[in-house]
C-alpha cells in the first residue's frame, strides 16, 4: 500500500484505535471518506427460546489508501469521534468482491462494467480507424 496524506488514517496519519475490533461488509461508500459497514449478530431470546438476527449499520472512516468499496468485507477499530457520525476506522479489507451485494444489484453492477469496457473499446477503435 502506498502511504496516504489522509491525517485520520490509522496506519499513516496521526489518529490513535482502541477498544472494539469487528468486521462487516460496505454498503455503501458513496460520502468522500466515509463508509457504511453493516453486520450482521445473532441473538438469543432466552423467554422464547429463539434466536433473532439483528444488523447494525456503521458509519466508518475510509482511509485513501484502503478506499473500501461496496461489496468488500473489512476490519473496523473504535477510535476517538472523527465527525457526529464517526467514530469507527476501517483499518484492513479482509476480501475484495461483491460479497454482500444482493443477486440483483450484483448483476447491475457487471452489466454496467460490461457496457464501461464496450464504450472504452469503442473509443480506442475509432481514433484508429481515422489515422489509417
Amino acid at each position: 500500500m502506498a502511504t496516504c496524506k489522509d491525517p485520520k488514517c490509522p496506519e499513516h496519519g496521526s489518529i490513535a484505535t482502541r477498544g472494539f475490533r469487528t468486521v462487516g461488509n460496505v454498503v455503501s461508500s458513496r460520502a468522500k471518506r466515509t463508509a457504511i459497514v453493516e453486520r450482521e449478530t445473532v441473538q438469543h431470546i432466552k423467554k422464547y427460546a429463539r434466536y433473532a438476527r439483528t444488523k447494525s449499520r456503521i458509519a466508518a472512516h475510509n482511509p485513501d489508501c484502503l478506499d473500501a468499496q461496496v461489496g468488500d468485507v473489512v476490519e473496523l477499530q473504535e477510535c476517538r469521534k472523527i465527525s457526529k457520525t464517526k467514530a469507527w476506522v476501517i483499518t484492513k479489507i479482509i476480501s475484495k468482491g461483491a460479497g454482500y451485494l444482493k443477486e440483483g444489484q450484483a448483476k447491475a453492477r457487471d452489466e454496467k462494467q460490461v457496457r464501461r469496457k464496450e464504450e472504452l473499446a469503442e473509443k480506442e477503435e475509432k481514433p484508429a480507424a481515422s489515422a489509417q
